[in-house]
């Protein structure tokens, strides 16, 4: 009998310079994560005249299973104040990944040759 697993991309937009600390604290137990550096699209005269200033931001997006998710959610939000101004994060339930391969070597049943 087969193994059903959830999979979920939790996708977090922070501050510039916090990617990599959050990086760090998801992925120790992660099937996949990458992390990129974008830049926002507000006019800086805009943001500098709300007192927000910077729109360079980092995008870190993780791939867990639902054991882990909640208990990310949570870390975001307590740790890094994800949700409460320091930058948002929301899931989304990956419905299908390539091939059956591709879905074992993420949740770690093969490894890659």
């Amino acid at each position: 009998m087969e193994k059903k697993v959830k999979l979920y991309l939790l996708l977090v937009i922070a501050e510039s310079g916090k990617g990599d600390p959050i990086s760090a604290r998801l992925t120790q137990n992660a099937f996949g994560f990458v992390s990129l550096f974008g830049h926002g699209t507000a006019k800086k005269q805009w943001l500098n005249l709300l007192g927000i200033g910077n729109i360079d931001k980092d995008l870190v997006a993780v791939m867990l299973d639902e054991t882990q998710i909640a208990n990310a959610k949570a870390v975001l939000e307590e740790e890094f104040k994800i949700g409460k101004g320091g930058g948002i994060a929301f899931s989304l339930r990956v419905q299908s990944i390539a091939d059956k391969r591709v879905l074992q070597f993420f949740t770690g049943e093969t490894e890659v040759e």
